[in-house]
């Protein structure tokens, strides 16, 4: 993980674009965790010295930096009759920037001495104490996992962790990923809820919450920017995003990136809730001309196949936590069984682009999606249609 950069107060307009992470929940509403007994050392939250940072054009104060390995960003609504909280809202904003570097401490499976690491490392002995919010994530985490059947599964890390998407990659040894695949699995992830403790069974098994931490972390700082006084905000942490509240009296428009190019395929309008977007256009190697994206299959240890995957999933829940973690889970189904699954669960809606660029829409999205208008004749072929839907409306 990358530590955090300045905090920077952009005045600008940017579209909603999603950008996947790693990738391999209490259900309405996230619980707001209470404060760990022997909290994690909380490093100084970026600042610019501002004592009010600048309202935007559109009545938003925004603010981005570089964290949990990705861009956040948080934008809140300050517009009249608010303007004069533009001060309160800057360090509202600073406080949940601090709130997301505590949270990455605790949860990091790539940073030696978080919480996380450390349960990793006793994997095979005694239960460990965990932080409230570590011990509600692992068990949000092992009843999707259960859900899923497994298509998303906090364990797979141990051979997740073979693994590297960077360019110029190999993929590991069929023989390597045998040896690990034997340790994902999460029913050996045990957990006590009375005495707050938490167990790998196996020696060797890793975790992994590249798939739920960033969901669960955009749950709490919203929680904490609603705390402060603004209930109207959006906060992204590299393609998870939540929108509480309105812009303006009106609901927030997320954007859903086009995986071919610049531009969006549609908009979502949302008030209150999370939309998180996971694709295999971003991420990826090419080895002996064969593709590997960066999405796992938890089951198998490999990359899912071209011909079930789909170029991206966009899957709107009530909260970041499930969005994030319900995602991946149908991006590892494929196009047909992860529709399907969708499809079936109240509260989750999805929007899948195939290999062919296709749309299936979920019912509950398809008299809500707005759609750029059809393509100008006089537009000549693989042009760039950036810009289709209202920059201004497809916000953060």
């Amino acid at each position: 993980m990358r530590p955090a950069a300045g905090l920077a107060f952009m005045v600008l307009v940017s579209v909603a674009c999603n950008e996947p992470a790693s990738r391999q929940g209490e259900a309405e509403r996230v619980p707001e965790p209470a404060a760990a007994p022997a909290p994690a050392p909380v490093r100084a939250p970026p600042h610019t010295g501002e004592e009010s940072p600048p309202i935007r054009k559109d009545g938003t104060v925004y603010a981005e930096s570089e964290l949990m390995g990705t861009r956040v960003s948080i934008n809140v609504w300050a517009g009249p009759p608010a303007t004069a909280d533009a001060a309160a809202a800057g360090l509202a904003v600073r406080e949940a920037f601090a709130e997301m570097v505590r949270l990455e401490e605790i949860m990091s499976e790539w940073q030696r001495g978080s919480e996380l690491s450390r349960l990793s490392d006793a994997a095979g002995g005694a239960p460990q104490r965990l932080s409230p919010e570590l011990f509600a994530v692992l068990k949000r985490a092992r009843e999707i996992a259960e859900d899923t059947d497994g298509a998303f599964d906090p364990t797979f890390h141990g051979v997740g962790q073979l693994w590297s998407f960077k360019p110029g990659a190999a993929p590991p040894s069929a023989e390597a990923i045998a040896a690990k695949l034997s340790l994902v699995g999460w029913q050996a992830l045990e957990l006590d809820p009375v005495a707050g403790t938490g167990r790998l069974a196996k020696p060797g098994m890793k975790l992994g919450l590249g798939a739920i931490g960033k969901g669960y972390a955009a749950d709490v700082v919203s929680q904490l920017l609603v705390r402060k006084g603004f209930p109207n905000h959006v906060v992204e942490l590299g393609g998870d995003t939540y929108a509480a509240g309105r812009k303006d009296g009106k609901p927030w428009m997320v954007g859903i990136q086009r995986p071919d190019g610049p531009g969006v395929v549609g908009a979502i309008p949302v008030t209150d809730g999370s939309v998180v977007t996971s694709g295999d256009y971003q991420r990826f190697f090419e080895y002996e001309g064969k593709r590997y994206a960066h999405i796992i299959d938890p089951k198998t240890g490999w990359p899912v196949p071209a011909e079930r995957s789909p170029k991206s999933v966009t899957l709107v829940a009530k909260n970041g936590t499930d969005a994030d973690a319900y995602c991946t889970a149908v991006a590892v189904m494929g196009v047909d069984a992860g529709f399907q699954f969708a499809e079936a669960h109240e509260g989750l809606e999805v929007v899948i682009v195939t290999q062919d660029d296709e749309l299936k829409v979920t019912s509950g999205l398809r008299d809500v999606l707005v759609l750029p208008p059809p393509p100008d004749p006089k537009t000549p072929p693989g042009a760039s249609r950036a810009g289709a839907v209202d920059r201004e409306a497809v916000l953060p």
